[in-house]
C-alpha cells in the first residue's frame, strides 16, 4: 500500500511523495532538508534540488537557468555555483563549504601549538 499524508490546506489524503495537491492544487512542503542528490541529477543536482524544494518540474528549471544564463551574460552562472556550494549532495551530507571550513577548521586547530605549563618545584 502506497503511503499518504493529508494535504496542508484541505486535509484530503494524498501520495505522501506529492509536490501539489491533486484536490485543491495547494503546493505541499518540501519533503525534508535541500540536496542535490536523487535520481534525475544531471550535471551538478542545482536545478533537481531546486525543483524539488519548490514543487516544481526539474525540466522547467533547467529552461529557466539557462534563460537566465542567456539574458544576464552568464552572471546566473555565479548563482548556481553558489547554490552547488551552499547545498548538500545528499540529504544527511554537508555542503562543500561547510566540508572546506571543518577542514581548515583541523589544520587551524592543529597549527596552534598547546601552551606549556611550568612546574613550580
Amino acid at each position: 500500500m502506497e503511503e499518504t499524508k493529508q494535504c496542508v490546506a484541505c486535509r484530503m489524503d494524498i501520495r505522501a511523495d506529492a509536490a501539489k495537491c491533486p484536490h485543491c492544487r495547494e503546493r505541499q512542503a518540501a519533503p525534508g532538508p535541500m540536496h542535490r542528490g536523487g535520481e534525475g541529477r544531471v550535471v551538478a543536482g542545482v536545478c533537481l534540488a531546486l525543483a524539488r524544494q519548490l514543487g516544481l518540474d526539474v525540466g522547467l528549471v533547467r529552461v529557466a537557468f539557462v534563460l537566465a544564463l542567456v539574458v544576464t551574460g552568464g552572471s546566473a552562472l555565479g548563482v548556481y555555483l553558489l547554490l552547488w556550494m551552499l547545498t548538500p549532495a545528499t540529504a544527511m551530507g554537508r555542503a562543500p563549504v561547510q566540508r572546506v571550513m571543518s577542514w581548515v577548521g583541523k589544520v587551524a586547530g592543529s597549527a596552534v601549538e598547546e601552551p606549556r605549563m611550568e612546574r613550580k618545584v
